[in-house]
């Protein structure tokens, strides 16, 4: 087993992210023949969160390892409000053009100020921090809207909440939806947590399935490549490795 446990630590090293996914494969016809970046309108291509996939290969006739850039593009899907109080505050902000900002919504709708207050508390620092960065980028400061973006991240791990179940809906999603839009039109560099790209990938998934619509297998290629290297070891494969 320790042989095993080994190779999949190897395996991991050598797939280190270094500029995207690094991956060895054997596929290398199948892999080499996937267009770079997905054929896509340039009016479309803002509404994808975009993720950098380097496919590493060997030629054995000149003894070396070539590499590749793939390039994951993710549609967006926004959340759809699924009560009064969502949709109040989901179409405020809509027309707005800007994300939901929690503080603002205190501050604008009095009904809700104590509810949030009671249930925000531990997280008030990190909603202040997400709020100061929305005014910031929405004041012209390209930076803060990244900075925003990353704060979502860290805001979506205590969801679902009682706040966004009865009042502001899905907001995390709707606002990292919003940032990837805005900073991909900006054209600032950003990158997603793993997990948050995989949250983006599943999406996508239960959107196309509840749609009918067929998954490109570029997508779906690229995806997997994606999540195996992301998460090498799960936990049901390191209980199949202990009882190995």
């Amino acid at each position: 087993m320790a042989d095993i446990v080994s190779q999949r630590m190897m395996k991991n090293m050598l797939t280190k992210r270094k500029g995207g996914k690094r991956v060895i494969t054997e596929n290398v016809a199948i892999l080499k023949a996937l267009e770079a970046v997905p054929q896509i309108a340039k009016a479309e291509s803002d509404n994808y969160y975009k993720e950098a996939v380097t496919i590493e290969y060997y030629i054995p006739k000149e003894s070396r390892f070539a590499y590749q850039d793939k390039f994951l593009y993710i549609p967006l899907y926004d959340p759809e409000p699924k009560n009064e109080n969502q949709k109040l505050v989901l179409d405020h902000f809509k027309a707005l053009n800007e994300p939901i900002d929690l503080m603002k919504v205190m501050d604008e709708y009095p009904q809700f100020l104590m509810k949030m207050l009671d249930y925000l508390s531990p997280q008030m620092s990190i909603m202040e921090n997400l709020s100061r960065n929305i005014q910031d980028g929405l004041a012209g400061e390209s930076d803060a809207f990244r900075r925003a973006l990353y704060t979502c991240e860290v805001l979506r791990k205590f969801e679902p909440s009682i706040v966004s179940l009865e009042i502001v809906g899905d907001y995390t999603v709707y606002n990292i939806n919003w940032l990837v839009r805005k900073l991909n039109s900006l054209r600032v560099n950003f990158y997603l947590e793993d997990p948050t790209v995989e949250f983006l990938i599943m999406r996508y998934r239960q959107f196309a399935q509840l749609a009918g619509e067929v998954i490109p297998e570029r997508f779906e290629i690229l995806a997997e490549i994606y999540l195996e290297q992301a998460f090498p070891l799960s936990d049901e494969d390191f209980l199949e490795l202990m009882e190995s």
